[in-house]
């Protein structure tokens, strides 16, 4: 029976990866298309590699003319902002930034971040602006050093892109804010576009430059193709909330004191884990976080083995290993010598081979709980009557044969002597407690 699964599982592994490399993504090279890519919320590491992700998918597949960043935020962190300009400056297809839906607003990184971009435009009732960098208690930085080197690297950005340097560094130095029209009249934006259709049939034929050389964008008609960011984008953009990396860390302090004072109970661990997610959130490298939580998965599941118990600490150590695990999936390296449909199905095929394990694992967890709760079996013994082998008293231990079967034995009244026959009262941890037969005979 479990060979024959084994079999039909393996069979039905091969027949999805072959599903999957028959009609692979991106196999449709021949319609011209454009990556839309949303950026929401606050911006953090996640948000970078989410860009430069994109960027690179883009940049691989020919059929796609442009990326358009769709831009709803009120800023985020600085290091992580530098970061996407980055990205757009080494971009080998055309960016568009897009402050969209109506209504919405790209303050602060979003304004530097639609500066950076070769083609900027917003959809009506729009704003930017207000980019002067604040510190963590949201005061105004006036530090002169990092404000001038902002000013001038977005005004450099502006150059870039023959747009208005003066107005550039004003949303810096003196916070401004624009809106649709009056960010067009002043050569900030490119146009003003009230959907996404729009905006491709007005950037159409616009010169940007893309790695230091001008280029036409062809967008008319072009499909958009919406990009999906990877579990750990999303996750790591999850805990870059502030309210979410401020409640996970005071929580797990409190968790780690409690733990630390009454051992026991693993608050120790989920206070260190907690920890850990909510330095990932406040941009402590996700790649040594992931690897800490892989390392603590790993010690929580050799504990449960070495000292097996309810199964709550295995449970935990497959949590966090789950967790550790998604951090650590990321983009490959690049350039590749496989394509990305053989890595696909690589990834597919470990999915169905590991899947079977997890669930095995799950088995045996509920298992042990079972045989845990299973309601115990009372004493039973052979035989009521025995007959001593030795003699026994409250203070003297003796043994006695009941059913065939050799008892350490005591009594709680008179003293009994070797060869009486005696009934069984009950049994009190290892002893069993006699008493004398009206009938029995000393011997």
């Amino acid at each position: 029976m479990i060979k024959a699964g084994l079999l039909l599982l393996l069979m039905f592994g091969l027949l999805a990866v072959s599903a999957y490399a028959q009609d692979p993504p991106g196999s449709s090279q021949d319609k011209k298309k454009v990556l839309w890519v949303e950026v929401k919320d606050f911006i953090s590491s996640a948000t970078s590699e989410d860009i430069s992700s994109a960027i690179s998918t883009a940049s691989a597949d020919k059929s796609f003319t442009a990326v358009i960043l769709a831009l709803d935020t009120p800023g985020g962190s600085l290091d992580a902002t530098l970061e996407i300009i980055e990205s757009l400056q080494r971009s080998e297809v055309p960016v568009i930034g897009y402050v969209y839906p109506q209504g919405k607003s790209a303050w602060s990184a979003g304004t530097m971040i639609l500066v950076a971009t070769g083609y900027a435009a917003m959809a009506p009732v729009t704003t930017i602006g207000s980019a002067q960098p604040v510190s963590g208690d949201q005061q105004p930085i006036n530090d002169t050093k990092v404000i001038n080197a902002l000013v001038e690297k977005v005004v450099s950005l502006a150059e870039a892109h023959g747009r208005n340097e003066t107005q550039a560094a004003r949303f810096i130095t003196h916070n401004d804010n624009l809106t649709p029209g009056r960010a067009l009249e002043r050569n900030v934006i490119e146009a003003i576009a009230s959907s996404p259709s729009e905006l491709l049939e007005k950037a159409h034929n616009a010169t940007v430059v893309v790695t230091g050389e001008e280029e036409r964008l062809d967008t008319s008609g072009a499909q958009i193709v919406t990009h999906q960011p990877s579990p750990r984008v999303l996750f790591v953009n999850f805990l870059a909330n502030p309210l979410i990396f401020t409640t996970f860390l005071a929580i797990g302090f409190l968790a780690l004191i409690y733990g630390l004072v009454s051992p026991g109970f693993g608050a120790e661990i989920a206070g260190a884990v907690l920890i850990i997610l909510s330095l990932m959130g406040q941009g402590f490298d996700v790649n040594w976080g992931a690897f800490a939580m892989l390392a603590i998965g790993i010690g929580l599941l050799g504990y449960e083995l070495y000292s097996p118990g309810f199964g709550a600490i295995g449970i935990g150590g497959i949590a966090v290993l789950a967790i550790g695990s998604i951090l650590m999936i990321t983009q490959p390296v690049e350039p590749l010598l496989v394509t990305e449909e053989h890595l696909g199905n690589l990834a597919l095929l470990s999915v169905i081979i590991v899947a079977p394990f997890g669930a095995l694992m799950g088995i045996i967890t509920y298992k042990v709980w079972q045989a845990k709760n299973r309601q115990k079996i009372e004493f039973v013994l052979m035989d009521k009557e025995g007959v001593l082998l030795e003699p026994v008293s409250v203070d003297k231990t003796g043994f006695v044969l009941v059913g065939g079967e050799y008892w350490q034995a005591r009594t709680t009244g008179a003293s009994l002597s070797k060869g009486q026959k005696v009934r069984i009262v009950k049994k009190q941890d290892s002893f069993l407690i006699v008493e004398a037969l009206s009938d029995s005979i000393s011997q």
